[in-house]
């Protein structure tokens, strides 16, 4: 049985050692490339070069050199960065699946590969528990006043009464609003119910059932600014 030709793509961010994980894969038939983009050695050129992506759309960044010379043959490349575009999807004339392992794919040109009749793959919940942890920690810290007292300690100051003291209360009096239900809002519901806080909810995409289910409640944008005491935004 001929084997399924898979190219994978490592950079600074997503490594050779950790792609070399995917030989696995070998078992069940696949023949693996890996191959490096030199581009892209660090977190800080990856950073770069997303927010280039992002502000000036998938032809902003060259092709990956070492993408285009391996490409010819493949039906599954994967990538972490590296931009699937047009050159790239007109130079892989067997390309079935193209696979980001972000959960953006600002990376890939999404008109090209449909045109093409090309599958793209992202991972959505790459990042989710780790933004939906920061997100209730940057709750916690504004309704303790952990970031100003210690900056004020530091300072060599002590304060008893902050700004938000007539407001704020205790996560499980507040009730929290979240813009955007996919898998970082569902994942910060979660952590707030927990608190014991009440959960609200906007998603023009999602149907009510959903928030029904986790134990949230879903209602319009301006009645979600209205009631909430925290407003966390989860959508692009």
């Amino acid at each position: 049985m001929e084997k399924t030709k898979i190219l994978l793509v490592a950079d600074g961010g997503v490594t050779k050692e950790l792609m070399q994980k995917m030989y696995e894969l070998e078992q069940y038939g696949a023949e693996i490339t890996l191959v490096e983009d030199t581009d892209m050695p660090s977190m800080g050129y990856i950073t770069d070069r997303m927010g280039l992506l992002e502000r000036q759309g998938i032809n902003a960044a060259p092709s990956c050199k070492a993408l285009l010379e391996n490409c010819a043959d493949k039906e599954i490349i994967v990538v972490h960065v590296a931009s699937i575009n047009r050159e790239v999807i007109e130079a892989s004339p067997k390309l079935k699946v193209a696979a980001v392992l972000r959960g953006g794919y600002e990376n890939a040109d999404v008109k090209a590969l449909t045109e093409h009749g090309i599958k793209l793959i992202n991972a959505p919940w790459r990042s989710a528990d780790a933004v939906a942890d920061f997100t209730v920690g940057m709750m916690i810290a504004e309704n303790k006043n952990i970031a100003r007292s210690h900056k004020l300690l530091f300072e060599g100051k002590w304060c008893k009464n902050y700004v938000n003291q007539s407001y704020i209360h205790n996560m499980n009096r507040s009730t929290v609003g979240i813009i955007g239900f996919g898998y970082i809002g569902r994942r910060v519901a979660e952590r707030v119910k927990a608190f014991g806080a009440k959960v609200i909810i906007y998603d023009p995409f999602q149907k009510p059932e959903v928030a029904e289910q986790a134990g949230c409640t879903s209602v319009s944008l301006n009645e979600l600014l209205k009631q909430s005491d925290y407003v966390t935004i989860h959508m692009r």
